[in-house]
């Protein structure tokens, strides 16, 4: 009878053994992937770190209570006019590395490291439109990130603009816009920084005048509206410029 019943069980044994054998390579695979992901968020916080430090080594700000920060169209703006987005005042971080998701995910060392009172984040039109989910989880973190570290009591968030180049794609940048209003309801301290009502012309829409021939690029006399705008978000009336040694950070 004991030998009966071992030969009954064996092969049930046999069976588990096997669904284990074949399942290990999914295991690992698993982990593998989770421990490549924290590495992967590690890596580019680090990067992050880096590019941050050998920014903040060419110049510092004279006040550091404004923190403006934007990813590639607002690098892009920042390089070419560089001067006009650099006021002492103000401290400015572009970069095309510097996304929504990104900040969320560095944000000790991007936003909370500078202590800032208010912080100003530049949407890029893909924020706009291809990514507009992830961009508002990202901004749902950044809005609980900057109470848990007791930071930035005033968050002023800037649309993609609808330049020249983007006029085909206007209306759903203007219904991200609704979104983001609508997103901002009962949200202590946030606001909207409306940049396309800033850069608009008599009729209305965007000028394409205050743009480089590109139709993305914002030019010297856009830019000065601009500084202005955000002059007023650190209380300033009289900026003092200074050209940073590397035209891209301060």
């Amino acid at each position: 009878m004991n030998q009966q019943l071992y030969s009954e069980d064996e092969p049930t044994r046999f069976s588990w053994l096997l669904i284990l054998i074949l399942a290990l390579p999914a295991i690992i695979a698993i982990l593998t992937t989770a421990d490549l992901g924290d590495q992967t968020s590690n890596s580019s916080c680090e990067n992050v770190r880096i590019l941050l430090e050998e920014s903040d080594q060419i110049r510092i700000s004279k006040d550091s209570s404004t923190l403006v920060i934007g990813g590639s169209v607002f690098s892009e703006w920042k390089t070419r006019s560089a001067q006009k987005l650099e006021p002492t005042q103000l401290r400015v971080k572009a970069s095309p590395l510097f996304t929504p998701t990104t900040i969320a995910k560095c944000f000790e060392r991007m936003v909370a490291h500078y202590r800032p009172v208010t912080l100003v984040l530049f949407l890029d039109d893909v924020d706009g439109l291809a990514k507009s989910a992830s961009t508002f989880n990202a901004l749902d973190e950044i809005d609980a990130l900057r109470a848990y570290w007791s930071v930035s009591p005033r968050f002023v968030v800037v649309p993609p603009a609808i330049t020249p180049a983007l006029k085909s794609e206007g209306s759903m940048l203007r219904d991200f816009e609704r979104r983001l209003v609508t997103w901002m309801n009962n949200r202590a301290g946030t606001t909207m920084l409306d940049i396309n009502t800033l850069l608009s012309n008599d009729q209305g829409e965007v000028d394409p005048l205050l743009f480089w021939p590109d139709g993305k690029t914002l030019g010297k006399k856009g830019c000065k509206l601009l500084q202005g705008a955000l002059l007023g978000y650190a209380g300033v009336s009289n900026p003092t410029t200074e050209i940073p040694t590397d035209g891209v950070s301060s």
